[in-house]
Protein backbone atom coordinates (compact mmCIF):
# COMPACT_ATOMS: atom_id res chain seq x y z
CA UNK A 1 0.00 0.00 0.00
CA UNK A 2 3.21 2.40 0.19
CA UNK A 3 6.15 2.99 -2.20
CA UNK A 4 8.39 1.35 1.42
CA UNK A 5 6.52 -1.91 0.92
CA UNK A 6 6.10 -3.04 -2.88
CA UNK A 7 5.44 -6.55 -2.05
CA UNK A 8 2.80 -5.76 0.21
CA UNK A 9 1.43 -2.95 -2.54
CA UNK A 10 1.13 -6.22 -5.14
CA UNK A 11 -0.33 -8.54 -2.81
CA UNK A 12 -2.54 -5.80 -1.58
CA UNK A 13 -3.66 -4.53 -5.39
CA UNK A 14 -4.07 -8.44 -6.36
CA UNK A 15 -6.18 -9.29 -3.84
CA UNK A 16 -8.27 -6.35 -3.89
CA UNK A 17 -8.47 -7.18 -8.14
CA UNK A 18 -9.77 -10.86 -7.69
CA UNK A 19 -12.32 -9.93 -4.68
CA UNK A 20 -13.71 -7.09 -6.59
CA UNK A 21 -14.33 -9.78 -9.35
CA UNK A 22 -15.81 -12.14 -7.29
CA UNK A 23 -17.91 -9.42 -5.53
CA UNK A 24 -18.84 -7.63 -8.78
CA UNK A 25 -19.93 -11.34 -10.29
CA UNK A 26 -21.54 -11.64 -7.04
CA UNK A 27 -23.38 -8.63 -6.59
CA UNK A 28 -25.11 -9.37 -10.23
CA UNK A 29 -25.72 -12.36 -9.64
CA UNK A 30 -27.89 -11.26 -6.25
CA UNK A 31 -29.73 -8.83 -8.66
CA UNK A 32 -30.88 -11.52 -10.78
CA UNK A 33 -31.78 -14.03 -8.41
CA UNK A 34 -33.75 -11.49 -6.12
CA UNK A 35 -34.94 -10.40 -9.52
CA UNK A 36 -36.03 -14.19 -10.25
CA UNK A 37 -37.17 -15.08 -6.74
CA UNK A 38 -38.82 -12.40 -5.49
CA UNK A 39 -41.38 -12.92 -8.64
CA UNK A 40 -42.53 -16.44 -7.71
CA UNK A 41 -41.89 -16.27 -4.10
CA UNK A 42 -44.76 -14.09 -2.07
CA UNK A 43 -43.52 -11.92 0.56
CA UNK A 44 -44.97 -14.40 3.46
CA UNK A 45 -42.71 -16.98 2.51
CA UNK A 46 -39.48 -14.59 2.79
CA UNK A 47 -40.93 -13.36 5.67
CA UNK A 48 -41.15 -17.07 7.29
CA UNK A 49 -37.76 -17.67 6.23
CA UNK A 50 -36.29 -14.62 7.46
CA UNK A 51 -37.68 -15.54 11.01
CA UNK A 52 -35.69 -18.44 11.03
CA UNK A 53 -32.57 -16.57 9.44
CA UNK A 54 -32.58 -14.07 13.15
CA UNK A 55 -31.88 -17.36 15.25
CA UNK A 56 -29.17 -18.67 12.72
CA UNK A 57 -27.63 -14.97 12.11
CA UNK A 58 -27.24 -14.86 15.97
CA UNK A 59 -25.54 -17.81 16.37
CA UNK A 60 -23.45 -17.42 13.73
CA UNK A 61 -21.39 -14.95 15.31
CA UNK A 62 -20.70 -17.08 18.04
CA UNK A 63 -19.78 -20.43 15.41
CA UNK A 64 -15.72 -19.43 15.32
CA UNK A 65 -15.20 -17.20 18.69
CA UNK A 66 -13.25 -14.70 16.87
CA UNK A 67 -10.38 -17.71 15.73
CA UNK A 68 -10.19 -16.51 12.30
CA UNK A 69 -9.63 -12.84 12.74
CA UNK A 70 -7.32 -13.81 15.41
CA UNK A 71 -4.99 -15.97 13.92
CA UNK A 72 -4.79 -13.37 10.77
CA UNK A 73 -2.90 -11.00 13.28
CA UNK A 74 -0.98 -12.97 14.52
CA UNK A 75 2.70 -12.41 13.85
CA UNK A 76 3.85 -15.91 13.33
CA UNK A 77 1.19 -18.96 12.35
CA UNK A 78 2.57 -22.28 13.71
CA UNK A 79 1.31 -25.63 12.70
CA UNK A 80 0.26 -26.25 16.63
CA UNK A 81 -1.86 -23.20 16.80
CA UNK A 82 -3.57 -23.42 13.41
CA UNK A 83 -4.79 -26.96 14.21
CA UNK A 84 -5.73 -25.67 17.93
CA UNK A 85 -7.98 -23.37 16.30
CA UNK A 86 -8.91 -25.74 14.03
CA UNK A 87 -9.80 -28.05 16.78
CA UNK A 88 -11.80 -25.49 18.69
CA UNK A 89 -13.93 -24.39 15.54
CA UNK A 90 -15.19 -27.66 15.19
CA UNK A 91 -16.08 -28.12 19.23
CA UNK A 92 -17.87 -24.71 18.75
CA UNK A 93 -19.26 -25.89 14.78
CA UNK A 94 -21.00 -28.49 16.79
CA UNK A 95 -22.30 -27.26 19.58
CA UNK A 96 -23.90 -24.32 17.33
CA UNK A 97 -25.33 -26.86 14.95
CA UNK A 98 -27.22 -28.47 18.09
CA UNK A 99 -28.07 -25.32 19.65
CA UNK A 100 -30.24 -23.92 16.20
CA UNK A 101 -32.28 -27.57 16.37
CA UNK A 102 -32.54 -26.95 19.78
CA UNK A 103 -33.82 -23.24 19.75
CA UNK A 104 -35.91 -24.22 16.49
CA UNK A 105 -38.78 -25.01 18.40
CA UNK A 106 -39.23 -22.07 20.62
CA UNK A 107 -38.42 -19.64 17.63
CA UNK A 108 -41.39 -21.37 15.76
CA UNK A 109 -43.37 -20.86 19.04
CA UNK A 110 -42.42 -17.30 19.42
CA UNK A 111 -43.09 -16.39 15.93
CA UNK A 112 -46.24 -18.14 16.10
CA UNK A 113 -45.45 -20.05 12.63
CA UNK A 114 -44.59 -23.76 12.97
CA UNK A 115 -42.79 -23.88 9.26
CA UNK A 116 -39.66 -22.25 11.29
CA UNK A 117 -38.98 -24.93 13.21
CA UNK A 118 -38.39 -26.87 9.97
CA UNK A 119 -36.80 -24.50 7.68
CA UNK A 120 -33.66 -23.94 11.40
CA UNK A 121 -33.28 -27.60 11.37
CA UNK A 122 -32.00 -27.80 7.83
CA UNK A 123 -30.40 -24.56 7.99
CA UNK A 124 -28.41 -26.12 11.10
CA UNK A 125 -26.37 -27.97 8.34
CA UNK A 126 -24.42 -24.93 7.23
CA UNK A 127 -23.13 -24.06 10.98
CA UNK A 128 -20.67 -27.07 10.89
CA UNK A 129 -19.96 -26.64 7.29
CA UNK A 130 -19.21 -22.80 8.19
CA UNK A 131 -17.37 -23.72 10.89
CA UNK A 132 -14.64 -26.20 9.09
CA UNK A 133 -13.83 -23.36 6.57
CA UNK A 134 -12.87 -20.63 9.04
CA UNK A 135 -9.00 -21.76 9.82
CA UNK A 136 -8.47 -22.51 6.13
CA UNK A 137 -9.68 -19.28 4.96
CA UNK A 138 -7.77 -17.36 7.67
CA UNK A 139 -4.53 -18.75 6.65
CA UNK A 140 -5.21 -17.97 3.01
CA UNK A 141 -6.08 -14.09 3.92
CA UNK A 142 -3.35 -13.71 6.28
CA UNK A 143 -1.18 -14.75 3.72
CA UNK A 144 -2.93 -12.64 1.45
CA UNK A 145 -3.81 -14.76 -0.87
CA UNK A 146 -7.09 -13.62 -1.91
CA UNK A 147 -7.00 -15.74 -5.22
CA UNK A 148 -7.80 -18.72 -3.60
CA UNK A 149 -10.39 -17.04 -1.55
CA UNK A 150 -12.30 -15.34 -4.01
CA UNK A 151 -12.34 -18.82 -6.23
CA UNK A 152 -13.68 -20.19 -3.30
CA UNK A 153 -16.19 -17.51 -2.32
CA UNK A 154 -17.32 -17.48 -6.17
CA UNK A 155 -17.99 -21.33 -6.46
CA UNK A 156 -20.03 -21.18 -3.71
CA UNK A 157 -21.74 -18.09 -5.13
CA UNK A 158 -22.70 -19.56 -7.97
CA UNK A 159 -23.69 -23.23 -7.34
CA UNK A 160 -25.98 -21.38 -4.32
CA UNK A 161 -27.70 -19.08 -6.53
CA UNK A 162 -28.34 -21.40 -9.05
CA UNK A 163 -29.86 -24.07 -6.88
CA UNK A 164 -32.39 -21.65 -5.50
CA UNK A 165 -33.36 -20.28 -9.04
CA UNK A 166 -33.91 -24.01 -10.25
CA UNK A 167 -35.92 -25.05 -7.33
CA UNK A 168 -37.67 -21.84 -7.83
CA UNK A 169 -38.70 -22.31 -10.92
CA UNK A 170 -39.84 -25.82 -10.52
CA UNK A 171 -42.08 -24.55 -7.89
CA UNK A 172 -40.28 -24.64 -5.02
CA UNK A 173 -40.26 -21.45 -2.45
CA UNK A 174 -39.21 -22.63 0.96
CA UNK A 175 -36.96 -24.89 -0.25
CA UNK A 176 -35.41 -22.41 -2.92
CA UNK A 177 -34.70 -20.38 0.01
CA UNK A 178 -32.73 -23.18 2.17
CA UNK A 179 -31.03 -24.62 -0.72
CA UNK A 180 -29.24 -21.13 -1.73
CA UNK A 181 -27.78 -21.30 2.10
CA UNK A 182 -26.89 -24.31 2.49
CA UNK A 183 -24.95 -25.14 -1.32
CA UNK A 184 -23.36 -22.35 -0.79
CA UNK A 185 -21.81 -23.30 2.75
CA UNK A 186 -20.81 -27.02 1.85
CA UNK A 187 -19.28 -25.59 -1.93
CA UNK A 188 -17.35 -22.70 -0.44
CA UNK A 189 -16.12 -24.72 2.80
CA UNK A 190 -15.39 -27.81 0.49
CA UNK A 191 -13.16 -25.03 -2.01
CA UNK A 192 -11.54 -23.43 0.24
CA UNK A 193 -10.48 -27.10 1.94
CA UNK A 194 -9.03 -27.97 -1.34
CA UNK A 195 -7.22 -24.31 -2.22
CA UNK A 196 -5.67 -24.14 1.51
CA UNK A 197 -1.91 -25.38 2.50
CA UNK A 198 -3.35 -25.78 5.91
CA UNK A 199 -2.31 -29.20 6.69
CA UNK A 200 -4.42 -30.13 10.15
CA UNK A 201 -2.70 -32.56 13.32
CA UNK A 202 -3.92 -34.17 16.46
CA UNK A 203 -2.95 -31.33 18.62
CA UNK A 204 -4.61 -28.83 20.78
CA UNK A 205 -2.55 -26.90 23.51
CA UNK A 206 -4.84 -24.95 26.25
CA UNK A 207 -2.52 -22.12 26.72
CA UNK A 208 -2.97 -21.28 22.77
CA UNK A 209 -6.43 -21.81 22.60
CA UNK A 210 -6.85 -19.53 25.71
CA UNK A 211 -5.12 -16.83 24.17
CA UNK A 212 -6.94 -16.87 21.34
CA UNK A 213 -10.53 -16.67 22.88
CA UNK A 214 -9.03 -13.66 25.35
CA UNK A 215 -8.98 -11.91 22.05
CA UNK A 216 -11.67 -13.76 19.86
CA UNK A 217 -14.84 -13.84 22.88
CA UNK A 218 -14.24 -10.13 23.03
CA UNK A 219 -14.65 -9.90 19.47
CA UNK A 220 -17.35 -12.25 19.74
CA UNK A 221 -19.31 -10.12 22.48
CA UNK A 222 -19.26 -6.99 19.95
CA UNK A 223 -20.63 -9.47 17.07
CA UNK A 224 -23.29 -10.35 19.38
CA UNK A 225 -24.15 -7.31 20.33
CA UNK A 226 -23.88 -5.79 16.74
CA UNK A 227 -26.45 -8.90 15.69
CA UNK A 228 -28.91 -7.30 17.95
CA UNK A 229 -28.60 -3.87 16.98
CA UNK A 230 -29.24 -5.24 13.28
CA UNK A 231 -32.15 -7.33 13.99
CA UNK A 232 -33.99 -6.47 17.00
CA UNK A 233 -35.93 -4.61 14.57
CA UNK A 234 -36.65 -7.85 12.39
CA UNK A 235 -37.70 -9.55 15.71
CA UNK A 236 -40.21 -7.12 16.78
CA UNK A 237 -41.24 -6.43 13.43
CA UNK A 238 -41.97 -10.33 12.65
CA UNK A 239 -43.41 -10.74 16.44
CA UNK A 240 -45.69 -7.56 16.29
CA UNK A 241 -46.14 -6.66 12.48
CA UNK A 242 -46.46 -10.39 10.94
CA UNK A 243 -44.90 -12.21 8.19
CA UNK A 244 -45.71 -10.08 5.10
CA UNK A 245 -44.41 -6.34 6.49
CA UNK A 246 -41.33 -8.63 8.08
CA UNK A 247 -40.59 -9.87 4.14
CA UNK A 248 -41.09 -6.02 3.33
CA UNK A 249 -38.66 -5.06 5.61
CA UNK A 250 -35.92 -7.91 5.31
CA UNK A 251 -36.13 -7.00 1.86
CA UNK A 252 -35.32 -3.41 2.18
CA UNK A 253 -32.91 -3.80 4.22
CA UNK A 254 -30.78 -6.64 2.48
CA UNK A 255 -30.85 -4.23 -0.78
CA UNK A 256 -29.11 -1.49 1.52
CA UNK A 257 -26.71 -4.03 2.94
CA UNK A 258 -25.49 -5.75 -0.52
CA UNK A 259 -22.89 -3.28 -1.19
CA UNK A 260 -21.68 -3.49 2.36
CA UNK A 261 -21.57 -7.10 1.69
CA UNK A 262 -20.08 -7.10 -0.93
CA UNK A 263 -18.22 -4.08 -1.94
CA UNK A 264 -16.97 -2.53 2.06
CA UNK A 265 -16.63 -5.95 3.66
CA UNK A 266 -14.55 -6.71 0.63
CA UNK A 267 -12.21 -4.01 0.87
CA UNK A 268 -11.78 -4.46 4.57
CA UNK A 269 -11.04 -7.93 4.15
CA UNK A 270 -8.37 -6.96 1.77
CA UNK A 271 -6.97 -4.35 4.02
CA UNK A 272 -7.39 -6.05 7.27
CA UNK A 273 -3.93 -8.45 7.15
CA UNK A 274 -2.16 -5.12 5.27
CA UNK A 275 -3.13 -2.99 8.22
CA UNK A 276 -2.16 -5.47 10.85
CA UNK A 277 1.62 -5.50 9.24
CA UNK A 278 1.65 -1.35 10.31
CA UNK A 279 -0.77 -1.30 13.65
CA UNK A 280 2.50 -0.22 15.46
CA UNK A 281 2.98 2.55 12.91
CA UNK A 282 0.39 5.01 13.59
CA UNK A 283 0.64 7.78 10.81
CA UNK A 284 1.32 5.05 8.12
CA UNK A 285 -1.37 2.88 9.50
CA UNK A 286 -4.15 6.42 9.37
CA UNK A 287 -2.48 7.20 6.10
CA UNK A 288 -4.00 3.57 4.64
CA UNK A 289 -6.60 3.83 6.67
CA UNK A 290 -8.07 7.34 5.27
CA UNK A 291 -7.31 6.01 1.71
CA UNK A 292 -9.42 2.83 2.28
CA UNK A 293 -12.42 4.73 3.23
CA UNK A 294 -11.91 7.27 0.40
CA UNK A 295 -12.00 4.03 -1.74
CA UNK A 296 -15.19 2.72 -0.29
CA UNK A 297 -16.73 6.36 -0.12
CA UNK A 298 -16.05 6.46 -4.09
CA UNK A 299 -18.26 3.24 -4.77
CA UNK A 300 -20.64 2.93 -2.08
CA UNK A 301 -21.44 6.55 -2.26
CA UNK A 302 -23.16 7.08 -5.53
CA UNK A 303 -24.53 3.50 -5.81
CA UNK A 304 -26.51 4.02 -1.91
CA UNK A 305 -27.67 7.58 -2.52
CA UNK A 306 -28.43 6.53 -6.24
CA UNK A 307 -30.41 3.95 -5.03
CA UNK A 308 -32.52 5.94 -2.37
CA UNK A 309 -33.17 8.74 -5.80
CA UNK A 310 -34.28 5.70 -8.08
CA UNK A 311 -36.31 3.36 -5.05
CA UNK A 312 -39.80 3.46 -7.13
CA UNK A 313 -38.57 2.04 -10.33
CA UNK A 314 -36.24 0.25 -9.16
CA UNK A 315 -38.87 -1.59 -7.45
CA UNK A 316 -41.17 -2.05 -9.86
CA UNK A 317 -38.45 -3.03 -12.32
CA UNK A 318 -36.38 -5.37 -10.32
CA UNK A 319 -39.19 -6.55 -7.67
CA UNK A 320 -42.37 -6.14 -9.08
CA UNK A 321 -45.83 -4.15 -7.79
CA UNK A 322 -46.03 -6.44 -5.15
CA UNK A 323 -43.20 -4.92 -3.36
CA UNK A 324 -44.01 -1.61 -3.59
CA UNK A 325 -43.57 -0.60 0.30
CA UNK A 326 -39.87 -1.90 0.16
CA UNK A 327 -39.83 1.57 -2.52
CA UNK A 328 -40.45 3.47 1.16
CA UNK A 329 -38.09 1.81 3.26
CA UNK A 330 -35.50 2.24 0.34
CA UNK A 331 -35.58 6.07 0.56
CA UNK A 332 -34.61 5.74 3.96
CA UNK A 333 -32.01 3.04 4.19
CA UNK A 334 -30.24 3.87 0.68
CA UNK A 335 -28.57 7.33 2.56
CA UNK A 336 -28.25 5.52 5.42
CA UNK A 337 -26.23 2.44 3.60
CA UNK A 338 -23.93 5.56 2.23
CA UNK A 339 -22.51 6.09 5.73
CA UNK A 340 -22.94 2.18 7.14
CA UNK A 341 -20.41 1.70 4.23
CA UNK A 342 -18.22 3.21 5.89
CA UNK A 343 -18.12 2.34 9.63
CA UNK A 344 -17.78 -1.52 8.43
CA UNK A 345 -14.60 -0.29 8.61
CA UNK A 346 -13.81 0.42 12.39
CA UNK A 347 -13.53 -2.78 13.25
CA UNK A 348 -10.35 -2.53 11.23
CA UNK A 349 -8.82 0.14 13.83
CA UNK A 350 -9.89 -1.90 17.21
CA UNK A 351 -8.78 -5.14 15.70
CA UNK A 352 -5.66 -4.21 14.46
CA UNK A 353 -4.87 -2.01 17.98
CA UNK A 354 -5.69 -5.14 19.98
CA UNK A 355 -8.40 -3.23 21.67
CA UNK A 356 -11.58 -5.20 21.03
CA UNK A 357 -12.82 -5.41 24.74
CA UNK A 358 -13.36 -1.70 24.19
CA UNK A 359 -15.47 -2.52 21.09
CA UNK A 360 -17.75 -5.11 22.78
CA UNK A 361 -18.36 -2.15 25.29
CA UNK A 362 -19.48 0.80 23.03
CA UNK A 363 -21.58 -2.38 21.07
CA UNK A 364 -23.32 -2.56 24.31
CA UNK A 365 -24.62 1.00 24.75
CA UNK A 366 -25.48 1.14 20.62
CA UNK A 367 -26.88 -1.81 20.50
CA UNK A 368 -29.48 -0.50 23.78
CA UNK A 369 -30.45 2.76 21.83
CA UNK A 370 -31.19 0.86 18.31
CA UNK A 371 -33.54 -1.54 20.52
CA UNK A 372 -35.35 1.26 22.12
CA UNK A 373 -35.30 3.18 18.54
CA UNK A 374 -37.36 -0.08 17.10
CA UNK A 375 -39.75 0.04 20.31
CA UNK A 376 -40.48 3.60 19.55
CA UNK A 377 -40.88 3.13 15.51
CA UNK A 378 -43.49 0.09 15.73
CA UNK A 379 -46.17 2.03 16.15
CA UNK A 380 -45.97 3.82 13.08
CA UNK A 381 -45.09 0.17 11.07
CA UNK A 382 -42.30 -0.85 9.10
CA UNK A 383 -41.52 3.12 8.28
CA UNK A 384 -41.74 4.17 11.47
CA UNK A 385 -38.87 1.71 12.79
CA UNK A 386 -36.92 2.73 9.76
CA UNK A 387 -36.76 5.84 10.01
CA UNK A 388 -36.38 5.50 13.85
CA UNK A 389 -33.62 3.71 13.70
CA UNK A 390 -32.18 5.93 11.18
CA UNK A 391 -32.73 9.40 13.31
CA UNK A 392 -30.99 7.11 16.36
CA UNK A 393 -27.78 5.51 14.26
CA UNK A 394 -27.10 9.54 13.24
CA UNK A 395 -27.28 10.78 16.69
CA UNK A 396 -24.65 8.22 17.80
CA UNK A 397 -22.51 8.54 14.77
CA UNK A 398 -19.49 10.86 16.02
CA UNK A 399 -19.10 8.96 18.96
CA UNK A 400 -18.82 5.97 16.68
CA UNK A 401 -15.96 7.40 14.53
CA UNK A 402 -14.04 9.23 17.46
CA UNK A 403 -13.72 6.28 20.00
CA UNK A 404 -11.89 4.18 17.25
CA UNK A 405 -10.20 7.43 15.83
CA UNK A 406 -8.38 8.08 19.40
CA UNK A 407 -6.43 4.82 19.51
CA UNK A 408 -4.63 6.00 16.58
CA UNK A 409 -4.43 9.81 16.50
CA UNK A 410 -7.18 10.33 13.42
CA UNK A 411 -8.97 13.42 14.13
CA UNK A 412 -13.02 13.92 12.89
CA UNK A 413 -11.96 16.32 10.70
CA UNK A 414 -9.26 15.00 8.99
CA UNK A 415 -11.31 11.79 8.33
CA UNK A 416 -14.24 14.25 6.99
CA UNK A 417 -11.78 16.29 4.76
CA UNK A 418 -10.51 12.91 2.96
CA UNK A 419 -14.33 11.98 2.27
CA UNK A 420 -15.43 14.98 0.87
CA UNK A 421 -14.13 14.69 -2.87
CA UNK A 422 -16.09 12.35 -3.22
CA UNK A 423 -19.61 13.38 -1.47
CA UNK A 424 -20.01 16.33 -2.99
CA UNK A 425 -20.14 15.37 -6.59
CA UNK A 426 -22.73 12.73 -4.92
CA UNK A 427 -24.32 15.05 -3.51
CA UNK A 428 -24.79 17.15 -7.02
CA UNK A 429 -25.47 13.97 -8.61
CA UNK A 430 -28.12 13.30 -6.46
CA UNK A 431 -29.92 16.30 -6.85
CA UNK A 432 -29.96 16.58 -10.36
CA UNK A 433 -31.05 13.32 -10.94
CA UNK A 434 -33.93 13.98 -8.40
CA UNK A 435 -34.69 16.90 -10.34
CA UNK A 436 -34.82 14.67 -13.93
CA UNK A 437 -37.21 12.01 -12.15
CA UNK A 438 -39.62 14.20 -10.90
CA UNK A 439 -39.09 16.07 -14.31
CA UNK A 440 -40.19 13.07 -16.97
CA UNK A 441 -42.97 12.09 -14.75
CA UNK A 442 -44.19 15.64 -15.16
CA UNK A 443 -44.34 14.88 -18.66
CA UNK A 444 -46.15 12.05 -18.87
CA UNK A 445 -43.53 9.02 -19.16
CA UNK A 446 -44.66 6.51 -16.37
CA UNK A 447 -42.52 3.46 -17.80
CA UNK A 448 -40.78 2.41 -14.73
CA UNK A 449 -37.75 0.64 -16.69
CA UNK A 450 -37.64 4.11 -18.89
CA UNK A 451 -37.13 6.24 -15.57
CA UNK A 452 -34.75 3.87 -14.34
CA UNK A 453 -32.77 3.57 -17.06
CA UNK A 454 -32.14 7.51 -17.57
CA UNK A 455 -32.25 8.52 -13.94
CA UNK A 456 -29.58 5.97 -13.80
CA UNK A 457 -27.83 6.72 -16.58
CA UNK A 458 -27.80 10.36 -16.25
CA UNK A 459 -26.97 10.15 -12.41
CA UNK A 460 -23.60 8.04 -13.23
CA UNK A 461 -22.59 10.30 -16.05
CA UNK A 462 -22.73 13.14 -13.74
CA UNK A 463 -21.18 11.61 -11.15
CA UNK A 464 -18.22 9.76 -13.33
CA UNK A 465 -17.67 13.34 -15.13
CA UNK A 466 -17.28 15.35 -11.80
CA UNK A 467 -14.82 12.59 -10.40
CA UNK A 468 -12.53 12.15 -13.69
CA UNK A 469 -13.06 16.32 -13.09
CA UNK A 470 -12.00 17.11 -10.32
CA UNK A 471 -9.15 14.03 -9.66
CA UNK A 472 -9.63 13.41 -6.31
CA UNK A 473 -6.32 12.13 -4.12
CA UNK A 474 -8.31 8.82 -4.08
CA UNK A 475 -8.22 8.24 -7.95
CA UNK A 476 -4.26 8.32 -7.80
CA UNK A 477 -4.13 6.32 -4.48
CA UNK A 478 -6.12 3.70 -6.36
CA UNK A 479 -3.91 4.38 -9.32
CA UNK A 480 -0.75 3.97 -7.77
CA UNK A 481 -1.78 0.45 -6.08
CA UNK A 482 -3.03 -1.24 -9.13
CA UNK A 483 0.37 -0.36 -10.89
CA UNK A 484 1.49 -2.24 -8.48
CA UNK A 485 -0.32 -5.71 -9.31
CA UNK A 486 1.56 -8.52 -10.32
CA UNK A 487 -1.60 -9.27 -12.76
CA UNK A 488 -0.96 -8.41 -16.14
CA UNK A 489 -4.64 -7.76 -16.41
CA UNK A 490 -4.80 -5.38 -13.93
CA UNK A 491 -1.83 -3.86 -14.58
CA UNK A 492 -2.98 -3.55 -18.11
CA UNK A 493 -6.04 -1.76 -16.66
CA UNK A 494 -3.83 0.58 -14.85
CA UNK A 495 -2.27 1.86 -18.20
CA UNK A 496 -5.86 2.53 -19.65
CA UNK A 497 -6.73 3.98 -16.24
CA UNK A 498 -3.49 6.24 -16.03
CA UNK A 499 -4.94 8.41 -19.54
CA UNK A 500 -7.21 10.09 -17.17
CA UNK A 501 -5.47 10.32 -13.61
CA UNK A 502 -2.26 10.89 -13.73
CA UNK A 503 0.01 8.67 -11.39
CA UNK A 504 1.59 9.99 -8.28
CA UNK A 505 2.99 8.51 -5.91
CA UNK A 506 0.68 7.50 -2.63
Amino acid sequence: MTQTSPSLTQKTAAGMAWLTAVQVGRQLLSIVSVSVLARRIPPVIYGLVGMAVLVTTLLETIRDVGTGTALIREPELPDSLASTAFWLNCGTGIIVTLLVIAFSWPAAYFFHEPQVARILQFLSVSFFFGALGVVPTAVLTRAMDFRRVALSQAVGAVCGTSSAIAIALAGGTVSALIAASLVMSITTTLMVWFLSPLRVKLIFHVAEARRILTFGLHLTGSHVMNYFSRNADNVLVGRFLGSSPLGFYQMGYMLMTLPLQNFSVMIAQVAYPALSKMSDDHARFRAAYLRTASLISLVTFPVMIGLGVTAQPFVRVFLGPKWMPVAGLLMVFGPLGALQSLTSTLNLVFNTQGRTNLLFRWQIFASISYVASFVVGLRWGIMGVAVCYTIVWLLLMVPMLVIPFRLIGLTLTAYLRALWPTAWPTLVMASIATVWLQAIRHLGIQNSLVQLLSTAGLGGAIYVGLILWLKPPVLSDLLHSISGSSSPAVRAFARWFEKFVPATSA
